[in-house]
Parts: C-alpha cells; sequence; structure tokens
C-alpha cells in the first residue's frame, strides 16, 4: 500500500450534503431504517433506545397492572421487536422495536442511526432546478398522524411510546436534496403517490407495506447510482463530452426460478462488466469520493446553489475551478504528474480508493460492510423480498410473492390501462426487468394469485386486477 493509499482513510468521505449521497449508510435492519425516516418526516429527534427504559415506562402506565406486567411485556417483545442477528452490524444482536406506528418512530430510537431521512428527503426531490415534492410530503404527514393503533395491545405501547421524552427539531427539513439518478426519485415519489390511496389494510399492515416500498426504491437507488457512475466516468475517460444519469436495466428472478449460468438475473451481482453490480456498487465509494471533493471545490469557488455535480457537469466548471479540482484530486494519489485531465484525475481517485480498502481485510472493508451489504439488507426483508442468497448460486435479485403482488397493487392503482405489457412498462421504469422465462413466471404468479383477467372478447388481451 502506497504513502497515498495509507492517508486515504483519514480524508476521504462519499457523503455530498446537497445531494447524490446525503449520509453514509450501514446495514441496518428495514425496521432501524424505517423508523429513522418516520421520525425524520414527521420532525422528531428520539433519544433512547434502552429496552429497560421503555419496559419501565410500559410497567408505570395506568393500564398495566403488577400481575400482567411481566406476561405483557414478554408478548410486546415476541411480536412487536426485532433483532438484528441475521446480518446487521455489531458482533451483538441487537433488538429493535418495530414502528407499527408512527409514535413509535417519533419517540424510540433505534441503534446505530445513520440519518436515513436524508436520503426520503433525495428521493422526494426532482426536476431541473431540482425542487422538493411538499405537496406529496404533506399528504404522507397527514396520512402518518391520522394512523390510528390496530388494536387495544398496540394503543397501549403507543400511549407508552408519547410519554418518553425526545429532542424537538421543529418542522422537518424539505430543502432540496438533489438525487443522482433523477428518474428514481420520479419513481419512488410516483409510488409513494399511488400507496397514500390505499383505504384497505390496517394502520400496522399499511405501515408495514410503506417500509417495504421505501427500502425496494432505497436499495435501487443505491444499485442505479453505481451502475451510472461507472457508466459516466468511463465515458468521459472515453471519447463522450457528456452523460445524463438514467435508469438502467437490473434483471431479477421469480423466488423459485432455478438461477442457471445462462440466465440473466443470475449472472447481475458477479458477471457483468467483468466486476459486476457487486463491484460497481463496491468502487462507488471512490467514485462517489471524487464528487464529494467537486462538491467541496465548487462550494468554495463558485455560486452555485447546489454544490453537488455529475462529473459531466463539473467539465462544464470554469477553467481555474476545473484545475482546482484536478489539484486537490491529484493530492489524493500516486504519481500525480500523470493526471492531465478531470476524468483522469477522477479514474485514478477511484482506483486508490478501491486500492486502499483492497489492501485491508474482507472483515474491515467499509465498502463492503458499509456498501454491498447496504444492498442486501435492504433486499432482504420478511413478507416482501428483492434480494436471495442460494448456496452454489450466489447473490441474486429476485421478487418473491409478496414483492410481486405488491408492484401489482401499486400498478393496478392508477392505470387506466392495466395490460400486463404495461405493468412490465412499470416494472422496468423501475429497474426492474425480466427476461422471457422470468416474465412468463411472474405472468404465472400472478395468475395464481387471482390478480390476471383474461378478456377473450379482446384477442385474448391480459390485465392485471388488484385484489
Amino acid at each position: 500500500m502506497s504513502d497515498a493509499e495509507k492517508s486515504l482513510g483519514r480524508r476521504i468521505s462519499r457523503v455530498i450534503d446537497d445531494g447524490f449521497f446525503p449520509t453514509s449508510p450501514a446495514a441496518t435492519l428495514r425496521e432501524a431504517i424505517f423508523s429513522e425516516i418516520l421520525a425524520g418526516v414527521l420532525g422528531s429527534s428520539p433519544t433512547t433506545n434502552e429496552m429497560g427504559e421503555i419496559q419501565a415506562t410500559f410497567e408505570a402506565h395506568d393500564a398495566v397492572s403488577d400481575e400482567v406486567a411481566d406476561q405483557a411485556w414478554d408478548v410486546f417483545e415476541a411480536t412487536y421487536t426485532t433483532t438484528g442477528a441475521r446480518g446487521a452490524r455489531g458482533k451483538k444482536a441487537k433488538r429493535y422495536v418495530i414502528p407499527f406506528h408512527p409514535t413509535i418512530a417519533e419517540h424510540i430510537q433505534p441503534h446505530e442511526t445513520r440519518n436515513w431521512g436524508q436520503w426520503y428527503r433525495m428521493l422526494m426531490t426532482a426536476g431541473d432546478p431540482p425542487s422538493f415534492n411538499r405537496d406529496l410530503h404533506e399528504n404522507f404527514v397527514s396520512r402518518l398522524e391520522g394512523l390510528e393503533p390496530s388494536n387495544l395491545f398496540e394503543e397501549v405501547f403507543v400511549d407508552v411510546a408519547a410519554k418518553i421524552e425526545t429532542d424537538d427539531i421543529g418542522e422537518p427539513a424539505t430543502e432540496p436534496l438533489r438525487p443522482y439518478v433523477n428518474d428514481c426519485a420520479e419513481a419512488f415519489q410516483d409510488d409513494l403517490r399511488r400507496w397514500l390511496q390505499d383505504e384497505y389494510d390496517s394502520p400496522s399492515n399499511w405501515l408495514g407495506s410503506t417500509k417495504d416500498l421505501f427500502c425496494f426504491h432505497f436499495m435501487m437507488y443505491y444499485v442505479q447510482l453505481a451502475l451510472n457512475l461507472e457508466r459516466e466516468f468511463s465515458a468521459l475517460a472515453g471519447d463522450a463530452q457528456e452523460y445524463t444519469p438514467d435508469t438502467l436495466p437490473v434483471y431479477f428472478g421469480m423466488w423459485d426460478e432455478k438461477a442457471s449460468k445462462d440466465r440473466q438475473f443470475s449472472q447481475e451481482w458477479y458477471d457483468r462488466d467483468q466486476r459486476g453490480i457487486q463491484g460497481h456498487v463496491y468502487d462507488s465509494w471512490g467514485r462517489l469520493s471524487v464528487l464529494n471533493v467537486i462538491a467541496d471545490v465548487v462550494d468554495e469557488q463558485t455560486e452555485h446553489d447546489l454544490a453537488a455535480l455529475t462529473l459531466s457537469e463539473a467539465m462544464g466548471l470554469p477553467d481555474e475551478t476545473r484545475q482546482k479540482c484536478i489539484e486537490k484530486l491529484r493530492g489524493y494519489v500516486d504519481d500525480p504528474e500523470r493526471i492531465d485531465t478531470l476524468p483522469e484525475a477522477a479514474q485514478a481517485m477511484t482506483r486508490t480508493v478501491r486500492s486502499y480498502y483492497e489492501g485491508k481485510k474482507k472483515s474491515n472493508q467499509t465498502p463492503i460492510s458499509m456498501g454491498v451489504n447496504v444492498v442486501r439488507q435492504l433486499g432482504d426483508g420478511g413478507e416482501r423480498k428483492y434480494w436471495r442468497t442460494q448456496r452454489k448460486v450466489g447473490p441474486t435479485f429476485r421478487l418473491n410473492r409478496g414483492a410481486l403482488r405488491f408492484f401489482a397493487r401499486l400498478f393496478a392503482m392508477d392505470e387506466d390501462d392495466t395490460h400486463y405489457d404495461e405493468f412490465v412498462s412499470y416494472l422496468e421504469r423501475r429497474g426492474i426487468y425480466l427476461d422471457s422465462q422470468s416474465d412468463n413466471r411472474a405472468l404465472e404468479e400472478l395468475d395464481e394469485m387471482g390478480m390476471i383477467d383474461r378478456q377473450s372478447d379482446s384477442g385474448g388481451a391480459v390485465y392485471v386486477r388488484s385484489l
């Protein structure tokens, strides 16, 4: 490891305050991620995650007698808490309260917080210039504030949570945070708007489905960010003059499909462009660090409203500012005299960051623990899964029945034309691509779930319908 590489760990950051990657996530449970989001959406800053404090507050509640306190607490722990025993950070499994009601998230802090609420702000921002979707946000807040506990047991614990003190942060932040892939933000907002129309699920089930919706879009944003960064850096290192990020195909299989080597979804994680999606997620650490350096220089040198710029946009900076970016990037790498252009500097720093982390033990490589594993954790849920790891197959992007049914429900909520082909296009706008075999299997599964309507008087047309 070179001297330049050894000093990187203290100096590099992938966090870009004005957008693209506003916080550095870690692989915590979906429940913990969603708790943080809800707290930020509702303008709350909880301060406790100690189960002992929560239990003491519960036992002191007027509705809890000494005779039933222990038994009721055991039921609560078994039903409304979970642990990070399967893959979350830390050697010892921590216990998390499931946010079955917004009040839980407002007053109880999950372990290992990573300010995921900033990702919500980012995906609620779209357009040019970037604009925060305040109307949708207010509709979401209104829906959250109107949710009732689903039963008397939950009602008691919601009241218990409300008695736990928090730090008041006032109004939630709604300033725009620019996304790197604008398409991802638009798809997220479209799905949230659709889901706010649902009036049939119980409050806790509706909130649980919202959690899975958020985690899918966060996972897909991270994947699309990594893929587009690789394409942009490679394009500008060649003959391309500019690059605009958009939604790129990511092939998914159905949950029980055989992942043979000739299937597209079985090759995505490892084999695409030799490094695969896993490699691009790993390398996104270095590429984001490049954009962070550029943002710092832009913030110091210019009067841009938002300093977050793509590499392509940075090529259009004034010569003096662009040269300052090159000089700052050269300070991170070996052989800086060989670097003349901004794309060369960007590629050199990406290679240097990769080399720095690959020089460590695999267990200490943060692009894995706080990158690759984040994608896995977001995708690996309970009822709705977007990721599967199998022995002799490895990781693959998958849709289990719960996920497929959920996307079909969302699609059918807001479409004039619910033809199955339109559903496939709906998935593709969200980055989910199916090869012909997966397409046929998805149709079969939807039919088995009663979500397909075949109209013989329309030439055998096939439509998706909601349950």
